[in-house]
């Protein structure tokens, strides 16, 4: 299960996974939403890390 309570930050670089850096798939992509929101997941087969990424609202 994802834990919500961390939620990273959408930066200009490729998104990567958190723990071990491998490419990671866009589950839910809610970027057009007031929040600016995707749920990623790793691709690694030995990781598999579900995590959110959010703009921070800097522009």
């Amino acid at each position: 299960m994802i834990n919500y309570s961390e939620v990273y930050v959408f930066t200009d670089q490729t998104t990567t996974c958190p723990r071990c850096g491998s490419r990671t798939e866009i589950f839910l992509d809610l970027i057009e939403t007031q929040e600016q929101t995707q749920h990623h997941k790793c691709l690694a087969a030995n990781c598999s890390f579900e995590f959110v990424i959010q703009n921070d609202g800097a522009e």
